[in-house]
C-alpha cells in the first residue's frame, strides 16, 4: 500500500507541463485517453492563478464547447 501512496503523491505534485507529458504518454503508449469534451482545464488539473478577464473568456468558451 505504501508503494500506492507514493504514487499518489508523486501525481499530486506534478507541474502542469508534466501532467500534459503524463497524458501525452499513456495516449501514445497504452491509448488511454480522457473522456470525449474532457481537458485538463476541465479535470482541474491546471490551477494557474488568472485574470477575471481570462477566466470569464475560458468559461465562455467552455459552455461553447459543452453545446
Amino acid at each position: 500500500m505504501s508503494d500506492l501512496k507514493t504514487i499518489a503523491e508523486e501525481l499530486v505534485s506534478l507541474r502542469c507541463k508534466e501532467v500534459q507529458g503524463l497524458a501525452e504518454i499513456l495516449k501514445e503508449e497504452y491509448g488511454i485517453q480522457p473522456k470525449q469534451g474532457e481537458t485538463l482545464e476541465s479535470l482541474g488539473a491546471i490551477e494557474k492563478p488568472v485574470s477575471r478577464q481570462v477566466r470569464r473568456r475560458l468559461e465562455r468558451e467552455a459552455k461553447k464547447r459543452r453545446k
